[in-house]
């Protein structure tokens, strides 16, 4: 098992209310038949949302290097704002003593590895076991809990954090926009996550209350790339976005669902809380819609409204808010999950112990 031991989050300074956004890429829609999917902007229950740049940095066609280079400077910034308040957060541990590192991103092209920045930048050992993640989108702060998981059930003395940190600011193309593209400028945004986890047997869990996770699930779809993921071209990251992932809430991530619980011998009306990622307001809706009255989405629908989707990111957010919430006190089982590309499913078991 693992358990989380602190957690800490980040976002830019810069500030874009959902109007103003809707404003901006208003600006570049003069196609009538465009023009029509602009009410995503105000069916998307998202009030603001935080980038790293001014929307005026998009007036200008930007290259592929131009853009990744906004995840060099900012994103690798902002996953250093989130491991120093992940580790403000407690007094126990510290950043030399970690002995793992798990980075999870997809928006942005780093060799070196992000957490090799991150081990210059915070001086971690040079001796830390490094785990980069690459590609798992949505999904990816999820499945980075899992990896932890896995890890600290094989080295149940040892440490782990683990960072998302993405930007959606890279993949947005005013001057080159589809249904999808307009989709993605209205949901998506910037942020980062970091969760320090310590095994079963690390000396510094004793005489404290722990969150543990204690079983993990990857699921896939096979035969579904193109549901979800990144166009890559010249000018860089264009969003893959199908109108069917909410609907496979009900039947694949459903299936998902009752398997793993089934398979760890838990019913889903013994769940307290979902923490799911916010995907997008129909995903929540759907997912919903399938549980007991007493239980929700709130904390999810609460995070995509002030933050947006931040990719991997965004379940930290919700994880770091349901920890920081009263309900989280009541004992008993929680479900993290998470949907993104492949089309994939991630699913964790977390449970409040004395």
């Amino acid at each position: 098992m693992a358990m989380i031991h602190s957690i800490g989050t980040a976002v830019p300074e810069q500030q874009l209310t959902q109007e103003d956004a809707k404003n901006f890429i208003s600006s570049f829609v003069s196609d009538r038949r465009l023009r029509r999917f602009l009410n995503v902007f105000d069916q998307a229950d998202i009030s603001k949302r935080h980038f790293v740049v001014h929307p005026s940095f998009f007036k200008k066609r930007r290259s592929f290097q131009e853009r990744n280079k906004l995840y060099e400077e900012h994103g690798v910034q902002l996953a250093y704002e989130a491991v120093t308040n992940c580790m403000n957060n407690q007094r126990q541990i510290q950043l030399a003593d970690i002995d793992a590192i798990i980075t999870v991103n997809s928006t942005g092209i780093l060799t070196p590895t992000l957490d090799a920045e991150l081990i210059n930048r915070l001086d971690l050992n040079n001796r830390i076991t490094r785990l980069p993640l690459f590609g798992l989108g949505c999904a990816g702060g999820a499945s980075g809990l899992s990896r932890a998981y896995d890890y600290l059930k094989a080295y149940p003395t040892k440490s782990v954090l683990l960072v998302a940190t993405e930007l959606a600011s890279v993949a947005f193309h005013p001057d080159d926009l589809t249904p999808k593209d307009i989709v993605g400028a209205a949901i998506f945004s910037d942020g980062a996550g970091a969760v320090l986890l310590l095994g079963a047997n690390h000396p510094s869990i004793e005489g404290s209350l722990q969150f543990q996770l204690t079983a993990s699930s990857s699921r896939i779809k096979k035969n579904s790339m193109d549901l979800m993921g990144w166009d890559v071209k010249d000018d860089g990251f264009h969003v893959i976005f199908s109108r069917e992932i909410p609907e496979l809430v009900n039947t694949f991530w459903k299936d998902h669902l009752d398997d793993f619980l089934s398979g760890n011998s838990v019913e889903l009306r013994d769940i307290n809380q979902m923490i799911a990622h916010p995907g997008g307001k129909k995903i929540l809706k759907n997912i919903e819609e399938l549980l007991y009255e007493h239980q929700n989405v709130l904390l999810s629908s609460t995070i995509l409204q002030q933050y947006g989707n931040m990719s991997s990111a965004t379940v930290l957010f919700v994880l770091e808010a349901f920890l920081n919430e009263e309900t989280s006190k009541k004992e008993g089982k929680n479900l993290v999950t998470a949907l993104g590309p492949g089309f994939s499913s991630e699913m964790l078991l977390l449970e409040r112990i004395k």
